[in-house]
């Protein structure tokens, strides 16, 4: 009876020891993937290549997007360190407008041809700033079919109805502008291959020669109002920047 009780509390004691050498044996296994887990994330850490690092490796670019208004642009980039790149552009756009009738129709575009010096200010990151300038040209013609009211309606007529009550008379105009664009621009640019670009431009332009017609432009409705609008707006270089290109 003693034997026997002395057996099952030594093979109970084994079990316990052998569950205990499991336990620690985990335990062992378990710290060693951790620390390997950590020792990995460490290494890569060290290795991992900046936004920076692709900048100065990944010379070239090339691409298209939107930049200045809702002008269409393809690009080139030149990347001549880490931080420093030179952004060449070539924009083009506008818009058309026409009356409800069909009778009145205003058609302006601009186009835009320049480079801008981008830097990066961080290694670790795409933000940078930049500034710029280049040559914009601009255009619009407004064509309108206006009916010219007779008596005793005459007082709502332009100038340009006298002589013509009662009927319609047609005006075309055009004007013409080309000038000297500066620009600031700030934004983010992706890297590693293929690249999106985000960002703002804002500045203005000098002129060097300018045929604004949109004062003889027949003031009727808001046909004058709006012409003009456009004509000061498509003279301006400010807009978003949304392109996507390719390194190489």
């Amino acid at each position: 009876m003693t034997l026997t009780r002395t057996v099952g509390i030594v093979r109970s004691s084994e079990k316990v020891q052998f569950a205990d050498q499991l336990i620690n044996f985990k335990r062992r296994k378990m710290k060693k993937a951790i620390l390997s887990l950590i020792l990995v994330f460490n290494v890569s850490l060290i290795y991992a290549e900046t936004p920076g690092s692709y900048r100065g490796k990944e010379t070239h670019g090339i691409g298209f997007g939107i930049e200045g208004g809702l002008a269409g642009s393809v690009f080139y980039d030149y990347a001549l360190n880490s931080s420093m790149q030179i952004h060449t552009l070539l924009s083009s756009g506008g818009s058309s407008l026409s009356s409800g009738s069909g009778t009145t129709t205003l058609d302006t575009a601009s186009t835009t041809i320049g480079a801008t010096l981008r830097y990066f200010p961080s290694e670790n990151f795409g933000w940078y700033v930049g500034g710029g300038g280049g040559m914009l040209s601009a255009s619009q013609t407004m064509k309108q079919s206006v009916y010219c009211y007779s008596s005793p309606f005459t007082s709502l007529n332009d100038a340009k109805c006298s002589g013509f009550e009662g009927s319609r008379i047609s005006v075309t105009t055009d004007s013409t502008y080309s000038g000297l664009a500066l620009w600031g621009d700030a934004g983010w640019q992706g890297y590693d291959g293929y690249y999106f670009t985000i960002g703002v431009k804002a500045g203005t332009s000098m002129k060097l020669s300018e045929d604004d017609k949109t004062n003889e432009i027949v003031a009727y409705s808001n046909h004058k109002s709006t012409a003009q609008s456009h004509w000061t707006n498509i003279k301006s270089p400010t807009g978003l920047i949304m392109s996507f290109g390719w390194h190489f």
